[in-house]
């Protein structure tokens, strides 16, 4: 696809945007000092602990690829493969909060693969995580190829490669496709470092991107045909190998959602270059009372503290189950998102209306069949039924008075009833949420308790790049 509008125009746009997306060389030092200090400090918590081999800078702040106000420091601790991962996970714990202490910084336990510690030394998120010091191919956890992803990425960085990396995760973030956690589903870090070292610039990506289709290719091993990579992991919109484990794809975490949005979002800039598509824009004020009526919120509180992407694997299974059987029943489920606060979840779901009508009409078993005496057993003198039975055609029809009607009814129901999906690790927050139709008053209340943004946006229902 062709850049349309004026050279110029995209240039100044390319200007700013660099402003925005690449640090100050003062802001470069002060993170590059926080480095030190945590690797140091890391470095003297694990002296002497058994199995303890060296903690490296990883990450962004390692290869020199973050983007301006989101400084992020991962130091990785690496163990020998002999020491179990109970014990490492352990250690990672113990002494990755005595180091980040000692550097006097507030700190918290995360998890993902397995738990590691998250501080804050001022502005600046710093991660200590617990890897394996194992050789390509013989890896015990899904962190231990970081490390050969900083140095494949060190080797064919400079600093011109560096400012296009930086573009490409501002316009990411700024579209809203950026991360590659299970809430989101975008693209990580390391697959824009790639995808950048592959084309050579940003705008060489967006012009290759523009004319993306899903099952698109690119291969960094050589080892396999697209045909093959594509039966290998066939329900990936965008496959990138691995360039460390040519048996992984980089870009497994992106949805079709955001592979779409990605396309869509690098045509229009190419079309119409603004510096909006490099800041997230908040949803302009609209009318939405007749949304209102459609919209039903189901929140889960007390969720377990679970990785993130396990406790969001569950919340998002109940959610389409939910979705599932809203439309079994007859309901029209135009969309839906959920987004977190702290340690509860709220789920939106977009209906056409959130009740059916009084009377459901019910399909029995042709006539010949034998359970067509009991289809008739069980409505002929029931008092629900409305009408019927009757014959029409081979089959027995009723109509029904249904005992409940809304969504919200229908849904507490299901969910005693076990109608739903209610994953184990969620299932008393789902057993307790609170389910209701969000009307006006309902609205200020979400909007009131951290939920503006999120609301706001699925009302406005416009991806960022769309407002």
């Amino acid at each position: 696809m062709e850049v349309g509008g004026d050279a110029g125009d995209l240039e100044r746009v390319l200007e700013r945007a660099r402003e925005i997306a690449v640090p100050t060389s003062e802001e470069e030092e002060r993170l590059s000092s926080v480095a030190r200090e945590v690797l140091r400090a890391a470095e003297a918590a694990f002296a002497g602990v058994e199995g303890y081999v060296r903690a490296t800078l990883e990450g962004s702040a390692a290869k020199r690829t973050w983007i301006r106000a989101r400084p992020e420091v991962d130091v990785f601790v690496h163990f020998s493969p002999n020491v179990s991962r109970e014990r490492l996970e352990a250690m990672v714990v113990e002494r990755g909060a005595k180091a980040l202490e000692a550097l006097g910084a507030r700190w918290r336990l995360r998890y993902a693969d397995h738990p590691y510690v998250e501080g804050f030394l001022g502005d600046v998120t710093v991660n200590v995580v617990g890897c394996y010091a194992t050789e390509p191919g013989r890896w015990l956890s899904p962190v231990d190829r970081t490390p050969y992803h900083t140095r494949y990425v060190l080797s064919r960085l400079d600093d011109r490669l560096r400012t296009e990396v930086r573009l490409a995760k501002a316009f990411m973030r700024g579209i809203g496709v950026y991360g590659a956690e299970l809430r989101i589903g975008g693209f990580s870090g390391y697959l824009v470092e790639l995808l950048v070292l592959r084309y050579g610039s940003f705008l060489a990506l967006l012009r290759d991107g523009a004319g993306w289709r899903p099952g698109k290719v690119i291969d960094f091993s050589g080892k396999r045909s697209e045909q093959e990579l594509r039966a290998l992991f066939p329900d990936s919109p965008l496959i990138v190998t691995d360039p460390v484990d040519s048996n992984r794809n980089v870009a497994s975490a992106v949805t079709l959602t955001r592979f779409s949005e990605f396309v869509l979002a690098s045509r229009l800039f190419l079309s119409e270059p603004s510096i909006a598509y490099f800041v997230p824009r908040p949803p302009a004020p609209r009318d939405v009372d007749s949304l209102l009526g459609c919209v039903m919120a189901v929140r889960l509180r007390g969720l377990p503290e679970l990785p993130a992407d396990t406790m969001w694997g569950e919340v998002l299974k109940f959610a389409r189950s939910v979705e599932r059987r809203l439309q079994r029943e007859g309901f029209e489920v135009r969309r839906w998102a959920a987004d977190s606060i702290g340690d509860e979840v709220l789920l939106l779901f977009d209906l056409e209306a959130l009740d059916l009508p009084e009377l459901e009409l019910r399909v029995g078993p042709p006539v010949w069949l034998r359970n067509a005496e009991d289809f008739l057993r069980e409505h002929l003198d029931s008092p629900l039924t409305a009408a019927g039975p009757w014959v029409s055609g081979e089959r027995l029809y009723v109509l029904k008075r249904r005992t409940a009607r809304t969504a919200e009814e229908l849904l507490v129901r299901w969910i005693e009833r076990g109608e739903v999906s209610v994953p184990k690790d969620v299932a008393g927050s789902v057993r307790a949420a609170e389910i209701f139709r969000v009307t006006s008053d309902r609205l200020s209340e979400l909007r009131s308790s951290g939920y503006s943004s999120f609301v706001d946006s699925f009302l406005d229902g416009r991806p960022p790049f769309l407002r």
